[in-house]
């Protein structure tokens, strides 16, 4: 088939997906609203309406706790990585594997270091945005 006819199909089952998507959804939403009571609100959904109510401080802060926990999950899994390389790499077969596995664990460490570094560079930012929201606002 050529290239132009190609893309005309794919457009055309892009177009006819779309158009079954919509259906479904239409139908489901109308049987939703039938059928099914309104939900009680969650814990989350009141969190969400909270966030609101937070000052640009707090939700600051928020957010570089949020960076915090990603980079200290990042830094725990490039851990687990040295880890689990060490315990594989010992049992290299020639001298190509031991280079390539001496190669890897100096990239792995290289990385921890730099990923702790950038974890103490983000906690003390973080404890700065925290302190800063902390504080109460004076009268304007």
């Amino acid at each position: 088939m050529p290239a132009g006819r190609r893309r005309i199909a794919a457009d055309m089952r892009s177009g006819a997906r779309l158009a079954l998507l919509t259906c479904a959804l239409a139908a489901g939403t109308a049987f939703a609203q039938d059928t099914l009571p309104s939900p009680a609100p969650t814990a989350a959904a009141v969190a969400q309406d909270r966030t609101g109510n937070l000052s640009r401080a707090e939700k600051r802060c928020n957010a570089a706790l949020r960076r915090v926990e990603r980079h200290r999950e990042k830094l725990a899994e490039t851990q687990r990585a040295i880890e689990a390389h060490r315990k594989t790499a010992g049992s290299c077969a020639g001298r190509r594997a031991c280079d390539q596995a001496s190669h890897r664990e100096k990239t792995l460490t290289a990385r921890e270091r730099r990923e702790a570094r950038q974890l103490d560079q983000l906690e003390a930012e973080a404890e700065k945005l925290c302190a800063v929201a902390a504080t109460p606002a004076g009268p304007r």
